[in-house]
């Protein structure tokens, strides 16, 4: 399925007469959902198990287990009986993480009104104490930022109910795939994560944050210095050119 999206096979992905730009193709979120989540179903489980580790900077509150059920976009109903869908449901060793996931980093897109109404709608469907979360759709990271909408959460649910949360971005998320991946040392799982890389690039989401060259280390690149010329000693051996002096007068004509 991937792949027939990124190379713009449209017929039978869904696409069908609808042009696969990035900002104007509807459903696009989900194939990026999708194309994340599903290769992070297929990990073995001790490379899992780092995963959420790294995921949730092995907070000891969380105990990482093998994944015992994926699901996607589940079909619940709140209280006032409308729909809830959430993007994934992850369920390891008793605990529940809901995923709500947003096409872009750095921009707001996660509310609170909708992410209290997965909460709330998820302990109606049995689910106690989960683990809420969000991947993009935050104008930025900051503790701060992340600290108000979980106070905003907070203030939308009517109950007080108990829960995680966590809110990352999908550079963050390739971050800890990236590292569980490059321990395990399985080359197999290097094409999953190249597949992972795709689809970011497909939808115009960086894998890694920029490097400014103000930043960079001289002593991390591998530039030899002395092998380029140094302007100020070349300079030396330049030999001057003599300036000709030339008019439309005595320009000389190669017609004859």
């Amino acid at each position: 399925m991937l792949s027939a999206v990124l190379h713009g096979k449209k017929l039978g992905t869904g696409f069908a007469g609808t042009r696969l730009k990035i900002g104007e193709t509807q459903g696009a979120e989900d194939v990026l959902t999708a194309s994340v989540f599903e290769r992070i179903a297929y990990l073995p489980d001790d490379v899992f198990i780092r995963f959420i580790q790294n995921l949730f900077n092995f907070n000891n509150q969380i105990t990482a287990n093998p994944l015992s059920e994926i699901t996607f976009w589940a079909s619940w109903q709140n209280q006032s009986g409308c729909k809830v869908e959430p993007d994934v449901i992850l369920k390891f060793g008793g605990r529940t993480v809901i995923v709500e996931a947003k096409r872009y980093d750095n921009v707001q897109q996660q509310y609170a009104y909708q992410l209290a109404n997965e909460i709330s709608t998820a302990y109606l469907e049995g689910i106690t104490n989960p683990i809420l979360l969000t991947v993009g759709g935050m104008s930025d990271y900051k503790r701060q930022n992340i600290d108000n909408l979980k106070k905003q959460i907070d203030s939308a649910l009517q109950l007080s109910l108990a829960y995680s949360f966590y809110a990352i971005s999908w550079q963050q998320l390739y971050s800890a795939l990236d590292f569980a991946i490059t321990v395990s040392q399985l080359e197999p799982l290097e094409r999953l994560l190249s597949d992972i890389r795709e689809a970011y690039a497909w939808h115009g989401i960086r894998h890694q944050p920029r490097q400014w060259l103000e930043n960079i280390n001289r002593d991390n690149c591998n530039i030899n210095f002395e092998a380029i010329p140094n302007s100020k000693i070349e300079k030396k051996s330049w030999k001057n050119l003599k300036p000709i002096y030339l008019t439309h007068e005595t320009f000389s004509s190669f017609l004859g």
